[in-house]
């Protein structure tokens, strides 16, 4: 039937059906694939079907599921008309499931998932303990997901358990999730251990699942002293945005110090103004670590509000440098009257605090802040001290184009005047230094050390941007902080010894004291120090750390090159 006329076919195959002959219906939708049949005459064909018995039309589904029909829009129309016909008619669909032939069988698998056909659950069950086939058991997990059956949990665990797969597991996993209830999230957090590849997939069925049990196992890996762990699950909450807030919130009453600078900073990077009540309180409790302190200030500066004046004026004056720039970054997105009146007063005194609270301002180039106090002539005092004596040469310059905009050139020159000598050329311009941390705040503060030591920085706040430039440019020494975002300095640093060894690349980690131990027989998933050797860490610094410690790491690392 070479060259069939598209006519003739549609004519013949309305006769073959009138007069319910099965055979040779087969026989003439063998030509259904051929290039004379176009879109418009498939479609013809499948409607004339779909108005034949069921009697007549099953066996003919069948053979046309083993039939290879290309067209995404004519495999659509097809599985149309096999749910219609088998609509109602759970035993048939059964049948097709149990059957041999495989394509038939993934079809009707997916139909009882669709159908949510709770009747074929212990047929699936029973598919996934005995089939080895990866696709089979990817379309029985799906569907019996959709099925949202409690009872099948635990199958759907053996499945988890018993394959590599990373599809299969991936399938069953998100089965689970789709399930949902305690049973399985009791499940997917008990099987997170931070050594199976699957903990991510499992992280993200949790925050999937989104019900108040859920949520709150899902902010408790941010307690997690496995740093894959809780940044996954700070990504995920990210993800999940506000519904995350009263959780994260909730947390905070009696929480550590370490998850409570995990629980500031995803409330920060969610965004949700009715976090702040939250984190202005944390503040009035004046706490002791650092660490949380800064992590509130660069939270305030994510969430903008008149209403972090005051702890914003007090965190200006933060006897940690660090802190203290975050403050100065937050007061440039939290202007008001109430502010600027604060910090008017506290550069007003013209003491050691009040210099270092300009220095913050200059140093994190809070530019906004400067419409306010260039008419302050305790001000323009401390400034003119800071920028001559402790700036790097880029924050000074910064500064100066700063004043020359707002047109004071006067104080601008007299700020050059007064710049001594070996200030106006860095003896020292050789080694190159990158710096990776999702802080703004923090790579400020690192480029005024670094080049204040003389050095070279190029900042990244992607690590992903970071590896792309250390593969194009191999740099003399990284610095990257362990807890970011999507990438953690952990990835970074195993990305970075595919190509550089710690001997012709160093790398300098940046954390928490708690989130390194001494011991190697630790229970808990912290980091171990072979676990930083292992992936190449040259050297561990402890936030807060000083001038000297990190200006003595980078000598000791760079073996004095210059």
């Amino acid at each position: 039937m070479a060259g069939i006329n598209p006519k003739e076919f549609l004519e013949e195959l309305i006769f073959c059906l009138k007069d319910e002959d099965i055979v040779k219906a087969k026989a003439l939708l063998q030509f259904i694939t051929t290039p004379e049949m176009n879109v418009n005459i498939q479609k013809r064909a499948l409607h004339e079907l779909s108005k034949a018995s069921e009697r007549l039309v099953f066996p003919i589904l069948e053979y046309l599921t083993t039939l290879q029909i290309p067209n995404p829009e004519i495999q659509e129309s097809l599985y149309e008309l096999i749910l219609d016909k088998a609509y109602g008619n759970a035993d048939r669909i059964i049948k097709y499931i149990i059957q041999d032939d495989k394509r038939n069988r993934l079809i009707y698998i997916k139909v009882a998932g669709d159908f949510i056909l709770a009747e074929a659950a212990p047929v699936l069950e029973n598919i996934l303990l005995t089939s080895k086939d990866p696709e089979i058991l990817i379309q029985t997990a799906t569907s019996l997901g959709s099925l949202r059956l409690p009872k099948s949990i635990p199958t759907l665990i053996k499945l988890t358990e018993n394959y590599d797969d990373p599809n299969i597991k991936s399938a069953a996993i998100s089965a689970i999730s789709q399930i949902g209830g305690k049973d399985a999230v009791d499940y997917l957090i008990s099987s997170i251990t931070g050594r199976d590849e699957s903990d991510q997939l499992k992280i993200k069925a949790i925050g999937e699942i989104q019900d108040q049990y859920s949520l709150n196992k899902l902010a408790s890996l941010l307690e997690s002293k496995n740093t894959h762990i809780r940044d996954a699950a700070i990504d995920m909450l990210i993800e999940i945005g506000g519904k995350a807030v009263p959780i994260l919130t909730a947390a905070t009453s009696n929480a550590n110090t370490d998850f409570m600078v995990h629980l500031i900073t995803t409330l920060g990077y969610i965004r949700d103004q009715k976090a702040l009540p939250v984190i202005l309180d944390i503040m009035k409790t004046k706490p002791e670590d650092p660490n949380i302190r800064q992590a509130a200030y660069e939270s305030m500066e994510r969430i903008p509000s008149t209403k972090s004046s005051i702890a914003l004026a007090i965190g200006i004056q933060d006897p940690v440098e660090a802190v203290r720039m975050s403050a100065a970054r937050a007061m440039d997105k939290n202007i008001s009257k109430v502010l600027v009146a604060g910090l008017k007063n506290i550069v007003r005194e013209g003491n050691e605090e009040a210099l270092n609270a300009v220095g913050a301002l200059i140093d994190s180039e809070a530019d906004n802040i400067f419409n306010f106090l260039l008419q302050e002539e305790a001000f323009i005092k401390l400034s003119v001290k800071h920028v001559t004596t402790k700036a790097d040469k880029k924050t000074r310059e910064h500064f100066l184009g700063i004043l020359r905009k707002k047109n004071y050139q006067a104080l601008a020159d007299k700020i050059v005047q007064l710049i001594p000598e070996e200030k106006k050329e860095n003896a020292c311009q050789i080694a190159q230094i990158y710096v990776v941390d999702d802080s703004k705040m923090m790579l400020k503060l690192y480029e005024n050390k670094i080049t204040g030591f003389g050095y070279n920085v190029t900042s990244f706040v992607f690590p992903e941007d970071a590896i792309r430039q250390i593969y194009a440019s191999k740099p003399d020494l990284v610095i990257t902080d362990l807890n970011m975002p999507k990438m953690n300095g952990i990835q970074l640093s195993q990305a970075i010894r595919k190509k550089y060894s710690s001997v012709e690349l160093p790398i300098v980690m940046i954390t928490t004291q708690s989130d390194v131990v001494e011991s190697e027989n630790n229970d808990e998933l912290k980091m171990s120090k072979s676990l930083l050797g292992n992936v190449g860490i040259n050297k561990v610094l402890h936030k807060p750390f000083s001038n000297e410690e990190l200006q003595e790491t980078i000598l000791k690392l760079l073996g004095g090159k210059c």
